[in-house]
Parts: structure tokens; sequence; C-alpha cells
């Protein structure tokens, strides 16, 4: 077929996946735009709907055959009410009261300003000097600028000042004026309280209609709808009570050093840690400025700082990982793009909401193939295997990455694991993309694998004296080759004699010198899809040498119709391996074989035994 004809259907299916894609984009922009406009209704809903993770197992444990479901759902929302109420009084007195105390602060303010004035910017310094430079030249180019200005001031006449007085706002004005900051907030309050009541009486008729509206597919709608749930329901309540145990935290902190309003600044920390990553350090600014205000020294101010960073570092580093496990799924630098999204979408609310709904959004990617891209952009989960991520790393060059990568898996397995999970089906991609890959790309690779291979050998033991030999050549490319020293070595973690030779080692005269005397097998790794010619051309060359040696094949991309005895017979070989693990085994001596074909399982075939 020529190459135009073959490149047709690849070109076809570009021009077919464009107008999705295009109509993908049209869509997402729709609905960023719908949640925008329709803020008003979407916001005070959203909130309804995060409250409602929050509390619906309450109401499933209040639900009794003499309570009904309705007067469960009172019982929790007046109980919520009650307790926000209280909170709001609460922290409406220790405002006033801080807002009356303040003026009594002025003069500690005012000295430590003064200080601080004095330190940075000494009159006699060079700071100084370069500060009065610069108002004398800011002061040159407004003398400048009002000599350049035409009329009556650059004819000698003073201009005459004029004044624009505002004209009198109506009596309604003024009072929309005053109410609409205050009335706002209650509004969306109400219409979120109003919500919330609907949506925990009519749960399951909700829950049904969404189901409905997911799709056809009902089981992986309801595993969708069930893991989101799951998973947010946990999220939210972990976080209320670890949001709670650190705003405690720091206002008993704050009260046991000094700081006037401890409890308040507590209930604000609580608050502000929904903000993430940096919720607890803003939350942190007002204690301190507290701090700076009342202590005539520093040392307030130092113990305050020094309570919120310990207590953020605990909770971030040590606590945060223990309880949140894998009930967010979420990658760290999605969170922190979705938070800025939210917020930027729907101001200080869509900071509260972000996280729920990246959850929700990474659950339905996970379960509904049109949405699969969420999850690859917002989830936490690897999106490439380890084979993926090791070939993806080689073909960009990153052979230290590479290296890492080997080191991670070997630190949590075994060098015979590796070789066999990841090494050899690293390969095996880059073996099917060779032939649409550059010059460069392979050298990469290859490369790559190669230095790869060499970090694994010094690490890797001695074989035992006196060990059988087993001699692991390529066929014929270097991938061949890679795939040989890899064998090589899982053979040499297992305690045989195992070498490795270049496919440029099975030539017509470089076969005769090889020493196979005092060999007991030869493992031929090859790559080919169709290696018979190759195989048997080899095998012969191999047989007039040393007749009664030993050969195995490896056709790590061959069909299964070649890994059968009678295939085996035809190619001239003993054995033909399927994987990397019965390829060791089958090129030790036949007692040793046997015997680790008794005592090991076949995932651990090709791996030291516990003796």
């Amino acid at each position: 077929m020529p190459a135009d004809d073959a490149a047709e259907p690849a070109r076809g299916e570009r021009l077919v996946a464009l107008p999705a894609a295009l109509a993908m984009a049209i869509a997402i922009a729709l609905v960023v735009a719908a949640l925008y406009l329709g803020q008003a209704i979407l916001v005070p809903f959203a909130l309804a709907v995060l409250l409602a993770f929050v509390l619906d197992p309450l109401v499933t444990r209040l639900r009794r055959p003499w309570l009904p479901r309705a007067a469960a759902v009172g019982l929790v929302i007046a109980t919520m009410v009650a307790l926000l109420g209280g909170l709001s009084l609460y922290v409406g007195s220790q405002v006033a009261e801080l807002g009356r105390d303040l003026p009594r602060y002025q003069s500690t303010i005012q000295k430590k300003l003064r200080m601080l004035r004095q330190a940075v910017v000494d009159r006699g310094g060079s700071l100084g000097g370069a500060s009065r430079v610069v108002d004398v030249v800011e002061r040159e180019f407004d003398a400048a600028r009002r000599a350049l200005q035409p009329g009556p001031a650059s004819a000698g006449r003073t201009p005459l000042p004029v004044r624009v007085d505002p004209t009198p706002a109506s009596p309604l004005q003024a009072l929309a004026d005053v109410a609409l900051p205050v009335l706002t907030p209650l509004a969306t309050a109400a219409m979120s309280l109003v919500f919330l009541i609907f949506i925990l009486i009519d749960r399951s008729d909700l829950r049904e209609r969404l189901l409905r509206f997911a799709g056809a597919d009902l089981r992986r709608a309801t595993a969708a709808v069930d893991e989101a749930a799951r998973r947010v329901s946990r999220y939210l309540t972990v976080q209320l009570g670890l949001n709670l145990a650190f705003g405690c935290a720091l206002g008993l902190g704050l009260w046991l050093i000094g700081v006037p309003g401890a409890l308040l600044w507590g209930v604000l920390g609580a608050v502000l840690r929904y903000v993430p990553y940096v919720g607890g350090l803003v939350a942190a600014v007002c204690p301190a400025l507290m701090a700076f205000a009342v202590d005539d020294g520093w040392s307030l101010l130092l113990w305050t700082v020094t309570l919120v960073l310990v207590l953020e570092i605990l909770i971030n580093s040590v606590v945060e990982p223990w309880l949140y496990g894998a009930s967010a799924g979420i990658a760290r630098v999605a969170l922190l793009l979705s938070a800025a999204f939210w917020a930027a979408l729907w101001g200080p609310v869509g900071l509260l909401l972000a996280t729920p709904v990246t959850v929700c959004l990474v659950v339905m990617g996970r379960h509904l193939r049109p949405l699969r891209f969420l999850d690859h952009l917002l989830g936490s989960t690897p999106v490439f295997d380890a084979p993926t991520r090791l070939y993806q790393r080689l073909l960009a060059g990153d052979v230290e990455e590479a290296i890492e990568l080997a080191e991670q898996e070997l630190r949590s397995g075994s060098l015979s694991g590796f070789l066999r999970d990841t090494g050899v089906p690293a390969l095996q991609q880059a073996s099917r993309a060779h032939a649409r890959s550059g010059a460069e790309h392979r050298h990469r690779v290859v490369s790559g694998m190669a230095a790869l291979l060499r970090e694994l050998r010094q690490a890797s033991p001695a074989p035992a004296a006196g060990a059988a030999r087993v001699l692991c050549i390529g066929l014929r490319c270097e991938l061949d080759s890679l795939a040989a020293e890899m064998l090589a070595l899982a053979l040499a973690a297992a305690g045989t004699d195992a070498r490795h030779l270049p496919a440029a080692a099975l030539g017509v005269e470089q076969i005769g010198r090889q020493p196979l005397d005092g060999v007991d097998a030869v493992v031929l790794s090859s790559f080919n899809p169709a290696p018979q010619t190759n195989t048997r051309l080899v095998c012969r060359r191999l047989r007039r040498r040393h007749p009664g040696l030993r050969i195995v094949l490896a056709p790590w991309n061959a069909p299964a119709a070649l890994r059968t005895p009678e295939a085996a017979a035809e190619l001239g070989v003993d054995h033909v391996a399927a994987t990397l693990d019965e390829a060791a085994l089958q090129a030790r001596p036949p007692s040793r074989a046997a015997a680790d074909r008794g005592s090991a399982t076949p995932a651990t075939l090709g791996e030291p035994s516990p003796a």
C-alpha cells in the first residue's frame, strides 16, 4: 500500500476528532458562562448541596420508624441554625468589644511604627539619601509638567479652584446603599436554607433524577454517584473536624499567650482554613496585628507567629495526610487551580466549594467515559502506568528521572520484578514505536536504557562461584540486546552466572569467536513479531559449534502460536518463553529449574528464593 494511502485513515481520524474537540470546548465555555451568569441561584443551591453532604448522615441516623424523615430534617436544621446564630452573636459581640478597645492601643502602635521607620529608613544612611533624591526628582517633574500645561497657569495667572458637590442622594437611595450589603448575604443564606431543607427531605427522589440524567448505563452512573457522595461526605466531615480542632487549638494558644480576642481569632481560623493551603496563614494576620498593637515589646508577636507556624506544619505534614488519605483524590496543583477558578467565578463562596466540586468532577471523569479527561487533568492517580512512564522519560532524554523511577520501584520490590513488570514492557512500547519515530528518538531510548541498566548492574550482587553459565544474546537489533541484558541481570539476581552479548555477536565471523565451552544455555531475545528466519539461521550456527547446547527463544512481541512445542521444534530451539520469568527459569540447568519450579510461584519465578 502506498504511504499516501496509508496516511489517509489517520488524517481522516484527525479531521473527525477536530470538530469533536471544538464542540467540547464550546460546551465547556457555555457551562462556565452559565455558572457565572446564574450565580445568584447556583451559589445558594451549591451551598445547600455542600451542607447536605455533611448533614445527611445525621438525618439518616436520627431517622426512626416513629420519627419521619421530615421531622429528623427539621431537628437537624433547627440545631444547625441555633448553633450558627449563637456563633454569629458571639462573633459580633467580640468584634464590637475589640473596636472599643482599639483606641487604647494607639500609642503603642505609633511607637512601634516610629521605631520601624527609624530602623528601616535612616535619615543619615543610604536609604535616606536615595529617598531625598527621589523626592527632589519628583518635585522637578511636577514643576516642568505645570509649566508646560496651556491655559491661565502658563500665562502667569493663578487658576481659580473648582469644587463639584455631588447631588444629595434621596432617602430611598441612602437606605438601599446601607441595606444592600447586609441583605444580599442574608438572602443567599435564606435561599440556601430553603434548598437544603428540600434536598434533605427529597434526597431519594433527587438521586433518582440525577441517575436518570447521567445516562442509560445505570450501573456506572450509580457507582459514580455513590463514590462521589462517599468521598465528598468523608472529606467534608474530616475537614470540618480538622478545622474545628485547628480553631480550638489556635484560640486556646492565643488565650494562654495573652492575645485579646483569642476565641474570635480561633473562630476566624476555623473558617479561613477552608481556603486550601493558605487559609491558616491568612487567619494568622489578625491575631498577629493584635499582638503587635497591645504589647510594648515583640515577644507576644513572636509567640503568636510561632504558634500559627507550628499548628500549620503539624496539620499539613502529619494530620492531614493521615486523616484524608485518598478521600479527595485530587492533585495538589489541580486543587490550587480549582480554588483560583471558583474564587474568580463565585468569589469567597467559590473557595468553600472548590474542593467538593472538584472531587465530584474527578469521580465523574473516572466512571463516565465522555468525561475521562477530567480524571486525567484533576485526579491524583498517575495517568501513565510504570512502563509508559519509564518509556516517556527515556523518549524525552530524562535519564536521571528514569533512574529515579527505577530506584523507587526497587525500594518497594525486587530487581527481577522491575525488569519483568516495567523494563521489558517499556522496551515493547519502544519497539512498536520505532518504526514511526526518528533516529534521534531511537537513540535517546537506547542510550538512556543502556545507562539505566549500567546503574542496575553496579547495584546487583555478583553471581556465586561455580554457578551455571548462561549466555543472553540479542537476536537482531539494539532493543534485542537491551532485553538480553535485562535477562542477564535477572539471572544474576537469582544467583546464576549470566552474561549478555550484543546482536553483533551472532554474525557469521563473530559467532565462531564466542567461547561456548562450559555454557549451559543460550537465550535469544527478539522484539521482531516474526523472528522465525533469524532464529533458524542462528540456531544452525550455534548447533554446529555446540550440538548439545540448550537454546531458549524469548520473542517478546511474537503471537501466541509461536510459543508452542511444535513451533519450538520447527525453529530449532528447546523452548519458547513468553515472559522474562519463564526465560530465566528455562535457561537454568534442568535440576535447578525443577527445584525452582516446585518452590516458586509463577509471579516470582526468576527471583531469589528465601533460602
